[in-house]
């Protein structure tokens, strides 16, 4: 069961919601993960987000349709 996150005062149920608060370079992981990602683009035509997962250094493509995740203030 997918949980909202709030963020700035909003509720946030999807990935896709979630991109469109961050900038580029902001740090967020998934709920009770422990790994970190670095935003750095929405591509809407394809309904990804595409982020660096800080720990492989790796660009990753994640759909708009996984579970929310949750900025980390750093």
């Amino acid at each position: 069961m997918k949980r909202p996150e709030i963020i700035n005062h909003k509720i946030v149920n999807s990935v896709e919601q979630l991109a469109r608060f961050l900038k580029r370079g902001d740090i967020f992981r998934k709920p009770r993960g422990a790994t970190q990602y670095k935003f750095e683009e929405l591509v809407q035509e394809q309904n990804i987000v595409i982020c660096e997962n800080l720990d492989t250094h790796r660009s990753e493509e994640i759909y708009f349709n996984s579970p929310v995740f949750r900025l980390m203030m750093i």
